[in-house]
């Protein structure tokens, strides 16, 4: 008797059906998610992954082709620890049936077995009561199946049998998930994914009709706003989700797993055959970048706030989230305190893409901007981080404001506008507000309104607020040379030339619609300084100050100084002092200072 195969369509429809059986589970996934971070995003990155490798995927009757297909896709878009294990496993899949187009159960489930040992060495410390167990009872189970000589059907129906045995083993695998009663969302989400698969043996191909409704756009959630209360085993040490695409260049996977090891926790290295995808927590995940950057060449990145995104799912501080972008300056300590969400905008720099204060810190940008003879550009935030960020925020706060750089610096505004409209056809849930600032007065009017929000005002009381404290924000700038604004096109070289021949400097600031103006000038920084010494003592005398910082482009002693002058001025301190963004120091320059007021009523 001939043994059954597998061809490329049971693999192209049966990956199809997997999708349309985890799509429905992604919030569930997310509520269970607590292992080995709380951060509610598990179901969104397992989900998130497969959808991509199905939106993309093309039917063909050689089974190497297809999974070879699944395996690219999926490496290029996995995402999270689940995503990363899941794509790891079918890269093995595919490297394990290079160049059949067709495959006896008995091949498949020896690559199965093989390509589990590849998932388990992807990890730098595997754990029992995951993803990687449930495949591995899936593929020992296929195994086994065939060595007993059953039937097609009898094979995947006792897999999946058995997984559903482990997936609910999994609680008393993790001490987290028992002490919550909660199974593992990875290995719930991939035994979701396997039901699907099987029905290929029962039901057949996906009907057109089904397959046409994977293009369709995904809607904003539609269910309330849950707040979490599971039982946490510790802080988190590591803060940064880090994930990196890299071209490995010969770079094997033991060698990658050691440059990174004392870097974070949770390292996974997923190979495929051209490349790798890195994950890891950690602290810093400029240096992650910097360090795979010397090994090869980085093709996509992916950092996410696990402290900001646990403490929306189990703590959050108030009823309305307040987004910004890395534009406005604002310290750390204050983004925790307020749980201030931040979309961290993209730079691009000699071929290379960073994102702005977590993948290229201000340190790196002024020292590059130093010796570097080319010029940065910025990006708008992508359509698909900006979808994923209000999701997330909608599954666990009742409403959303957000604050970006004003509409007439950037087109951050008509982007996260523009994507808030798919959340709001049924009302008002996101609202997004021009500012008309930057830097570090867009900071002051964040962290003014997250403060309020911690209060508990609602979405319409804060945009009232919004619009009312940007007109009593001002920004005054000193900068140092004009070099950069001319290399970034923001002035002529022929104004540069004569401003920088006259020695002139000017105090640039914004208009009430955020336009940038020359407010005044001076010879000398001196000069300069004391100029906006008196601007900040007039409007003292004439309006009075509520408060101030200052921020500066690697000028730390400079801001230290013009601090403790106003300081004798006003009688109190900065509220504090900060960097400026790459992003903005792009153009303001190494040695620019400024001040931002927020006026009394």
């Amino acid at each position: 008797m001939t043994e059954p195969s597998l061809n490329g369509y049971h693999f192209y429809h049966g990956f199809i059906l997997g999708f349309l059986s985890i799509r429905g589970r992604r919030e569930q996934l997310n509520r269970i998610n607590v292992f080995p971070v709380a951060d509610g995003d598990t179901g969104s990155n397992l989900v998130g992954t497969i959808k991509t490798v199905a939106d993309r995927l093309e039917a063909s009757r050689s089974a190497s082709r297809v999974l070879n297909h699944i395996a690219s896709i999926s490496l290029e878009s996995a995402r999270g620890n689940s995503g990363l294990i899941f794509s790891q496993y079918l890269n093995g899949l595919a490297i394990n049936t290079a160049g059949k187009k067709r495959l006896t159960v008995h091949e498949f489930a020896e690559a199965a077995k093989t390509s589990v040992a590849m998932a388990y060495a992807a990890l730098e410390n595997p754990v029992e009561g995951t993803i990687l167990t449930i495949l591995s009872v899936w593929s020992d189970s296929l195994y086994e199946g065939c060595r007993r000589r059953k039937t097609l059907e009898s094979i995947f129906r006792t897999a999946l049998s058995l997984t559903r045995e482990a997936l609910e083993n999994t609680k008393n695998q993790i001490d987290v998930l028992k002490k919550n009663d909660v199974l593992d969302a990875g290995a719930m989400g991939i035994v979701s994914f396997l039901e699907g698969m099987e029905r290929i043996l029962s039901s057949g191909p996906v009907p057109l009709s089904l397959r046409k409704s994977l293009k369709q756009g995904e809607s904003g959630t539609g269910l309330p706003p849950v707040q979490g209360h599971h039982e946490l085993n510790s802080e988190i040490p590591f803060r940064y989700c880090t994930e990196v695409l890299l071209n490995h260049n010969g770079t094997d996977q033991q060698e990658l797993k050691h440059i990174l090891a004392d870097k974070g926790d949770s390292l996974i290295v997923s190979r495929g055959h051209e490349k790798s995808r890195i994950h890891i927590h950690t602290n810093a995940p400029h240096e992650i970048v910097r360090l795979l950057d010397r090994v090869g060449e980085i093709s996509g990145q992916k950092v996410d706030d696990m402290v900001r995104q646990e403490q929306a799912v189990n703590r959050r501080l108030a009823a309305t989230a307040v987004l910004t972008d890395s534009v406005a300056d604002i310290p750390l300590e204050i983004r925790d305190r307020y749980q201030i969400h931040v979309i961290n905008l993209k730079l691009f720099w000699e071929n290379r893409e960073y994102r702005d204060r977590i993948t290229i810190t201000p340190d790196q940008f002024y020292s590059w901007q130093k010796t570097r003879t080319s010029f940065p550009v910025s990006s708008l935030p992508d359509e698909k981080t900006v979808f994923s960020m209000y999701r997330f925020l909608l599954e666990h706060y009742e409403n959303v404001i957000v604050l970006p750089v004003g509409k007439s610096l950037s087109g951050t505004w008509n982007q996260m506008a523009k994507i808030a409209g798919k959340f709001n056809s049924s009302g008002t849930r996101i609202a997004v507000v021009d500012t008309c600032l930057n830097s570090a007065a867009q900071g002051l009017l964040v962290r003014e309104i997250a403060r309020q929000a911690s209060e508990g005002k609602s979405l319409n009381e804060l945009v009232e607020a919004a619009e009312e404290l940007k007109t009593r924000i001002k920004i005054y700038v000193s900068v140092s040379t004009f070099k950069y604004m001319v290399k970034g096109g923001r002035m002529s070289p022929l104004k540069g030339f004569i401003a920088q021949a006259l020695g002139i400097k000017p105090i640039v600031s914004l208009d009430r619609k955020g336009k940038g103006k020359a407010l005044d000038k001076a010879f000398t920084s001196k000069g300069l300084m004391k100029k906006i010494s008196r601007i900040i003592e007039e409007t003292e005398r004439m309006k009075g100050i509520e408060s101030y910082v200052l921020v500066h482009a690697d000028a730390r002693e400079k801001a230290e100084e013009r601090a403790a002058s106003f300081e004798k001025l006003l009688g109190r301190e900065a509220d504090y002092i900060e960097e400026i963004s790459p992003i903005v120091g792009m153009h303001a320059g190494r040695g620019a200072l400024a001040v931002a007021v927020l006026e009394k009523k």
